[in-house]
């Protein structure tokens, strides 16, 4: 399952387009607090994750995940880059992190790779 949590209906509405033909399930979801009260983790789960979100940012939401003991790959879809949100995903071992807008070719191929070192 790929969560996406994006608060732009636009780009969720893109990113969902690309992870529907490339055949994968998917859920996505307009805040933090949306995906934190529906999110039970799999074996083979990832996380499409915006940083600049209303309420709980994407880099609170890593640190409630992290704080949790909740560890997926993640993959940081980000406008707003900046140093301290970079070291936050570091810090958390974040997958990719991605300036917008991404390519969603990239994003699939990225999430794909994960997925494969994720069942092996």
């Amino acid at each position: 399952m790929v969560y996406l949590v994006d608060d732009d209906k636009s780009v969720r509405r893109g990113f969902e387009l690309f992870l529907k033909s490339a055949g994968f399930d998917y859920r996505s979801f307009e805040s933090a607090i949306d995906f934190l009260k529906v999110f039970q983790q799999g074996s083979q789960d990832s996380l499409v994750l915006d940083l600049n979100l209303p309420g709980m940012s994407g880099c609170d939401l890593l640190t409630e995940l992290n704080r949790q003991g909740i560890h997926l790959p993640v993959i940081v879809v980000t406008a707003f880059d900046d140093a301290a949100s970079r070291e936050k995903c570091r810090q958390y071992g974040v997958k990719a992190y991605l300036r917008k807008p991404v390519d969603g070719e990239t994003l699939i191929d990225i999430i794909q790779y994960n997925a494969e070192k994720v069942s092996i």
